[in-house]
């Protein structure tokens, strides 16, 4: 879905191999996605929910 000119999902899966966490020296976490066209995609916020099967649920995801 599109708003104001940016790509946007409101919910999204990701199983493992196609998402990674960098947590940095001061503590804060990097979220990374693998898109459906191919791309790693670094998130800009962290609403990250781990599920129970290894997968993670992202809501509000924008790139």
């Amino acid at each position: 879905m599109k708003e104001g000119g940016e790509d946007r999902l409101e919910h999204a899966t990701y199983q493992p191999g196609d998402y990674g966490r960098m947590i940095r020296p001061d503590g804060t976490e990097q979220w990374w996605v693998r898109f459906p066209q191919g791309p790693w995609v670094a998130l800009r916020h962290q609403r990250v929910v781990p599920n129970e099967d290894g997968s993670i649920t992202l809501l509000s995801v924008e790139k």
